[in-house]
């Protein structure tokens, strides 16, 4: 399993639309894509304009199928509405629910 977390600037008129495409595009993503397992969003405390989208995938050759052009279809709406700063990759050594 892993963890992509994309690193968004939005302005600050952009922030609803930008949270309304980033739930469309991770619902296509999932119902899509084999081994997308979802994802959530998350906004930076004091920065307005500054949010973290972190995908899960069953694995990185799944992610980068998905990933397989220099900008899937699914993600354009989102990149119209924010600058995409960054993409990282974690490998998801474990997780625990109480």
């Amino acid at each position: 399993m892993i963890r992509v977390v994309y690193e968004w600037q939005v302005s600050p008129e952009n922030i609803s639309d930008f949270c309304d495409a980033w739930k469309q595009t991770t619902q296509i993503v999932r119902e899509t894509y084999p081994g997308a397992q979802g994802s959530c969003l998350l906004a930076e405390d004091g920065k307005v304009n500054h949010f973290l989208a972190i995908a899960r995938w069953n694995s990185k050759e799944e992610w980068r199928d998905f990933w397989s052009t220099d900008n899937p279809p699914e993600v354009i709406r989102m990149s119209t509405l924010a600058t995409l700063v960054s993409i990282k990759i974690y490998d998801e050594i474990g997780s625990y629910i109480a």
